[in-house]
Parts: structure tokens; sequence; C-alpha cells
């Protein structure tokens, strides 16, 4: 059986697969709430310190699991395994489901989505951004989801943020569109990448000039006791 790593920010529960064992690791080092271009750099070195050896440690392939992509380019450069960007997935994959899509997620995650959805060239297609409250209620999520749909005109939603299969099934059973969860997804996509043979272009994610693993985990040590 396949072994995918999955790199999250917190604990929690692994999405579950019927073809791979999924690991969680979480990234010792990424903000609690990433809200600005000096926290996504902090989180972008956690990730690559967490999955960089993710090769040598057998895994087939690495699914980064927060909705912001947080190091996953740095992660594809330096692996030959595929690497899978929940958010990115997700936005694309809800493509696939309608012609435009709308993301609700917490305040934390408001400009990182909009940010992302320009970077991949999704502009267009993304009718905007919802926020709920940080400490959201499900309740609070749907009002948010309905105005992303009524308003915004969003075919397809998307969570910016990983919620339990369980939750995700009750927002989408009481919504009119489909709703994608990134993580689970991602995990999905990593499957299918292992099943078809299929990699990351070295043409997109040259290999670095000089890999620096040890420095790499040496900032995250020493950060962790800052």
């Amino acid at each position: 059986m396949s072994r995918i790593l999955m790199i999250v920010a917190a604990d929690r529960a692994a999405p579950l697969s019927g073809e791979a064992e999924v690991v969680l690791r979480a990234a010792p080092g990424i903000p609690a709430a990433p809200i600005s271009a000096h926290d996504w750099t902090l989180a972008d070195l956690a990730v690559l310190a967490a999955g960089q050896n993710a090769e040598a440690e057998g895994f087939s392939a690495v699914c980064v699991g927060e909705f912001g992509d947080f190091g996953a380019n740095a992660l594809r450069s330096v692996l030959d395994i595929p690497v899978v960007a929940a958010g990115r997935s997700a936005m694309l994959y809800a493509l696939t489901l309608g012609a435009c899509f709308g993301i609700v997620a917490p305040p934390s995650g408001y400009t990182r989505a909009k940010k992302l959805a320009q970077e991949y060239g999704l502009s267009l297609q993304c009718t905007g951004v919802r926020a709920y409250a940080e400490t959201a209620t499900e309740g609070a999520i749907l009002t948010a989801a309905k105005v992303a749909i009524e308003e915004d005109g969003a075919e397809v939603l998307v969570l910016g943020e990983a919620m339990s299969p369980e939750m995700a099934a009750r927002l989408a059973a009481a919504l009119p569109v489909p709703v994608v969860e990134p993580a689970s997804l991602s995990v999905m996509l990593a499957e299918s990448f292992l099943g078809l043979g299929l990699g990351q272009s070295r043409r997109t994610y040259p290999v670095p000039q000089a890999r620096k693993p040890d420095l790499i985990a040496k900032l995250i040590a020493v950060g962790e006791g800052a």
C-alpha cells in the first residue's frame, strides 16, 4: 500500500483513503493564523522542513493539507514524488463542476485565498471570498456560503480550510451547489497521480542549484525555541 504524507498546521483527523495510508504531520513553525506575507514566508519554510525528506522516508506522495498551499512549490522542487497542494487543487477541481466558484474562509485565510486565486490565474472564475468568524459555528459558515451563492453568484463552493468529512457533507446537503473540501480532495488527487504515474514537471519546478536540508531544519529548530 502506498503511503501519503499530509502536512498540516495542527493535528486533526487524517482524510480517509481506500488506496493508501495517509500519515498526518503537523509542521512546527506555521503561525497559528497566517495573515501576512511575513507569516506566509514562515509557513513556507515550516512546510518545506516538514516534507523535504518525505521521499527518503518512503512516502509515495505529499499533500499540503492547508488551503494556503504553503511550501508546496518548494517541495515540488526538491522531491520527485508528486506534491499536491490542497488550495490549488480545490479551485481547479471546482471548475470541472461549474463555470465559476466562490470561497468561504476564516478571516485569517481571506487575504491568502484572494492572493492564490489571482496567482493561479483564476480571478475571472472566482466570484469572491466570503469570510466567517474565526471560531465560527457551522451555522455561521452556512450563512457565509449562502451569501457567496446568492449575492456573488458562485456555482461551486470551495471551503477555505479543512473540515471533517461529516461537516462538509452537512454543508453540501444544505446548499444548492457542489461543495469542495480541499484536504480530502488532495488525497484523492494524490492517489490518481500515483495510479497514472504522474508527477510535477521539472520544466516548471527545476531542482535547486544546491539543496540545504540541514540549514532549513536548523532554522525551524531555532525558531521553535524563539
